[in-house]
């Protein structure tokens, strides 16, 4: 279920229903119907809720056969008090929630922006640049005659992975984006538009700075893998392993780069700096000193370098800031797995059964559902691993 106003100002709750039905001569097919649009007038959990619930049962339909349920990250969705999905699992314990991969991943990436004034500032910045260059015809050529290959986007209110775009103009084509908007401040002198000239200036003075540049470097590297993961887990073929492991994948690159991100990023942003000429220099920070109130306290003696003030609150609260998200965000995932990760791949289902864990893993699975049989499944999954293994033999025979 997902909720979006339309032209005339109403909430529509968009419902599609995936079933699964197995067939002893077809064998299982999947498929997926989308069964209406509701007008609601309460978009919180509670309303929502009621508003599908009446949907289903004008279909027919009863929600003790739901068996998942699958939403984006609101509050009145998946909140674990008063969402949806809470609301729905008191009711059928069996219909357990995972998560949006790709909309995760996108909150993911609003709540690293807003973790400091650098990254806050940063996304401002190519905003107004956005705004100045498409405001007029005549600006914009002026863009596109000292751009030539990529160009500056709008900024995505909602879809934070798209941004890798806008990141993308600046970091490629920085010295391009200089020339465009000098060009612009002779062409505003001329026209005598001092806002233009004002802003023009502004952005481009910010850009021709060491901060700067090895922000952009940080940032593109973090969106393109978040946003390269991000396109993957929209494919109709993905599965929840796939997510899982994509999603550690995610993780773990993070971790690493907190490490050794940040002087791999001074690497590059040199040779952009040594195109501008600009000086690899920090600006001067104001020293805090926390004030005495006895003349006997000593002095505080603790400075941080403008190199050291960069990365501790801007690097560091960036990557720290996503790895906790992530791990928070998609700690559902791992409940799933719990019961289902033997039944992945087969690789899964052999390595459970050579560790012994089978059995335990199929009643685990019947204590929860309750409609399924521990012993047979017990013996499905062996002799889907046996006749994996009799026909991977049959082909290296041949």
């Amino acid at each position: 279920m997902d909720c979006t106003p339309d032209l005339s100002h109403q909430e529509q709750l968009s419902v599609v229903l995936r079933v699964v039905n197995g067939e002893s001569s077809k064998g299982v097919s999947i498929s997926e119907h989308f069964v209406g649009f509701l007008n609601v007038l309460d978009t919180t959990g509670k309303g929502l809720c009621e508003s599908f619930l009446g949907h289903l049962e004008t279909l027919g339909l009863d929600i003790a056969n739901c068996r998942g349920q699958s939403y984006d990250n609101g509050s009145n969705m998946q909140g674990n008090k008063q969402g949806v999905q809470t609301r729905v699992l008191d009711m059928n314990n069996k219909a357990l929630s995972v998560p949006c991969g790709s909309h995760t991943l996108n909150l993911v990436i609003g709540d690293a922006a807003k973790s400091s004034l650098t990254s806050i500032s940063f996304f401002g910045l190519l905003q107004r640049l956005y705004t100045l260059f498409s405001s007029s015809v005549n600006r914009w050529a002026i863009l596109t005659e000292h751009v030539k290959n990529l160009t500056v986007k709008v900024l995505s209110t909602t879809r934070w992975e798209c941004r890798v775009d806008s990141v993308k103009a600046v970091r490629y084509q920085l010295p391009e984006l200089v020339n465009a908007l000098s060009a612009l401040i002779e062409y505003a002198t001329e026209k005598r538009d001092a806002d233009v000239v004002s802003t023009a200036a502004s952005i481009c003075k910010e850009m021709q700075t060491w901060p700067f540049i090895l922000c952009t470097i940080v940032w593109y590297n973090v969106l393109f893998q978040i946003n390269k993961v991000s396109k993957m887990l929209q494919s109709p073929q993905v599965s929840i392993e796939t997510l899982r492991r994509e999603t550690r994948g995610v993780t773990e690159f993070l971790e690493e780069y907190r490490e050794k991100g940040l002087t791999s990023a001074q690497t590059d942003a040199r040779e952009i700096a040594e195109k501008l000429k600009v000086e690899m220099t920090w600006p001067e920070v104001r020293q805090r000193r926390a004030a005495r109130q006895f003349e006997y306290e000593g002095k505080e003696q603790t400075e941080s370098t403008a190199e050291e003030h960069f990365k501790r609150d801007f690097f560091l609260v960036l990557v720290d800031t996503a790895v906790v998200t992530i791990k928070e965000r998609f700690s559902q995932m791992e409940s799933f797995h719990e019961l289902y990760g033997f039944l992945y791949t087969i690789d899964e289902m052999r390595s459970s059964e050579q560790k012994g864990k089978l059995d335990e893993c199929c009643q685990r699975l019947e204590l929860k559902m309750h409609d399924i049989d521990a012993e047979d499944l017990v013996l499905e999954v062996k002799g889907a691993t046996n006749d994996t293994l009799d026909i991977f033999t049959e082909v290296l025979c041949q």
